[in-house]
């Protein structure tokens, strides 16, 4: 096996690592976006049963955080990255960890809108909760569009430029030889 087969082996792998976290981060925020929807909608509504239901949903959450976690720490130890690839893996971290923390505040919200639902419904049906919600809503989806966004355009094409300029120095080696 060649030099350059190798190395293009390995990028690829690796590639392939990033953009099965990246497509892990954006199903997690997916679903904290959902969550915060449904819990907005139980408190605004009055419904007890979805305010209940995402709640109980939010070991779901949890669950990713650790997954995307794990992986993320065995790239680490695995592909030893550097530069864009090492703050990408360190955003991505910090980034789950955000989206865990939301997800725990729409579990509180849920269990809220469990509990207020026997209450009386305010005149202005929490208007106000409503707008903050769909604000929230859309900063996250924002976010996650973002997120999508630089994956595609930023991380993999440096990863491809990077494996194309080793494969041109391992041919003008053997050229030389």
């Amino acid at each position: 096996m060649e030099t350059s087969d190798l190395s293009q082996h390995i990028s690829r792998r690796f590639n392939e690592d990033l953009e099965r976290v990246r497509a892990q981060v954006l199903n997690m925020g997916g679903f904290v976006e959902q969550q915060l929807a449904k819990a907005v909608t139980a408190l605004v509504d009055g419904d007890s049963l979805l305010g209940e239901t995402v709640a109980r949903d939010d070991f779901q959450v949890n669950k990713m955080e650790v997954s995307i976690d794990e992986e993320c720490s065995r790239i680490l130890a695995t592909r030893a990255p550097a530069a864009s690839d090492l703050r990408l893996i360190v955003a991505i971290i910090k980034a789950i960890t955000d989206l865990e923390r939301m997800g725990d505040e729409c579990e509180k919200i849920g269990y809220i809108a469990s509990r207020l639902a026997l209450e009386e419904r305010p005149v202005d049906k929490y208007r106000e909760v409503k707008h903050l919600g769909r604000v929230v809503q859309g900063m996250v989806h924002d976010s996650l569009d973002a997120f999508a966004r630089m994956g595609r355009r930023c991380v993999w094409p440096g990863k491809i430029a990077w494996s194309m300029r080793n494969t041109r120095q391992s041919s003008v080696s053997r050229s030389r030889s």
